[in-house]
């Protein structure tokens, strides 16, 4: 599903995501596995963010701070850090899986003789 990458310098990509877990991935970073929260604006859409990012000391994402405020979503004190990602499509957000499955091989098993 495509969903907007909003960074901390304030640009802003579409980027495709496959499974929830890349999604918090990409807003978590790859480096810690901390948890994604998801911050829900007054047209249903939400915008996913690091649950931690403040304990990490992430950079103000002020454009997600200020999307945020506009729709009344955090405390007027409050702000957004980190980069975070806008998602539109609510339902097909819910239905990615949470990882995609590896096919698991297994080696061919050799035939023993019975003794």
């Amino acid at each position: 599903m495509n969903v907007i990458l909003i960074s901390t310098d304030g640009n802003k990509k579409k980027v495709t995501i496959n499974t929830f877990d890349q999604a918090r991935q990409l807003v978590c970073n790859f480096k810690h596995n901390s948890p994604a929260e998801i911050i829900v604006l007054q047209d249903g859409t939400f915008i996913l963010i690091d649950e931690e990012g403040k304990l990490k000391n992430l950079e103000v994402n002020v454009l997600a701070t200020q999307i945020a405020h506009e729709n009344n979503s955090i405390y007027p004190s409050d702000c957004i850090v980190g980069d975070v990602l806008l998602v539109n499509d609510v339902d097909e957000f819910d239905s990615l899986p949470y990882k995609l499955k590896r096919e698991v091989t297994t080696p061919p098993f050799k035939k023993t003789k019975k003794l």
